[in-house]
């Protein structure tokens, strides 16, 4: 119930501002091409509706939370914002609405972290690998130099990860571990319920998300 109130009142809040004309999304394009952030948020906010009505819709069908499908389309849509040509596509929702969509549905999908992690090699020009790494069982975040001179987003991502974060993502992976566990056999191991190692899991797999994009 109290998550209901939230996004009524979170609702009713974003309702209360202005739509935005043709000419106005124009002006801010210009605006956001200069660089003013404040024109950032003033389309992105403006089109904040689009965003909540697609994650009520996509809720009915998700694991992710409404809040959580919220957040990843307001991240896809400052990302839109800031790469919308007005010349090609005339109005910015019609443009961002591609990847505000895929932003949540993405975050409904399994993470292949394994395909993404274990080729990359640690430095340019070595053999090894990230994912030998993990599996050799050397810590992740002890050395915070070697961390600093690997540029590849896998390893940023992990350590971005609390401690009963990681620990999940591995042993539900594999990584770094003698075999994958089920969420189940994690759960018995960690003193947790199943259905909370699956929330843990989740959270993760959206901040690897996030910070890979960024990278």
């Amino acid at each position: 119930m109290a998550v209901i109130d939230t996004l009524d009142a979170y609702w009713q809040e974003i309702c209360r501002i202005p739509t935005l004309t043709e000419d106005e999304e124009r002006a801010l394009a210009v605006r956001i091409k200069q660089g003013d952030e404040k024109a950032v948020d003033r389309l992105v906010t403006a089109n904040l509706r689009y965003v909540v009505a697609l994650a009520r819709q996509m809720s009915e069908h998700s694991e992710v939370s409404i809040n959580d499908l919220i957040s990843e389309g307001n991240v896809a849509m400052l990302v839109a914002a800031r790469r919308w040509d007005p010349d090609k596509e005339p109005r910015f929702v019609s443009y961002a609405a591609y990847s505000v969509r895929k932003a949540m549905t993405a975050a409904d999908e399994p993470l292949d972290i394994r395909r993404m992690s274990t080729d990359a090699p640690l430095h340019p020009g070595q053999k090894n690998t990230f994912g030998d790494m993990l599996r050799a069982g050397k810590p992740m975040t002890d050395d915070g130099a070697e961390m600093a001179e690997t540029s590849y987003a896998i390893s940023i991502a992990m350590n971005s990860l609390n401690e009963r974060e990681r620990d999940v993502m591995m042993h539900f992976y594999g990584i770094g571990t003698d075999a994958q566990m089920t969420m189940a056999e994690i759960g018995e191991r960690m003193d947790l319920k199943r259905e909370r190692v699956r929330q843990i899991r989740k959270t993760a797999e959206r901040k690897l998300r996030r910070i890979m994009k960024r990278q």
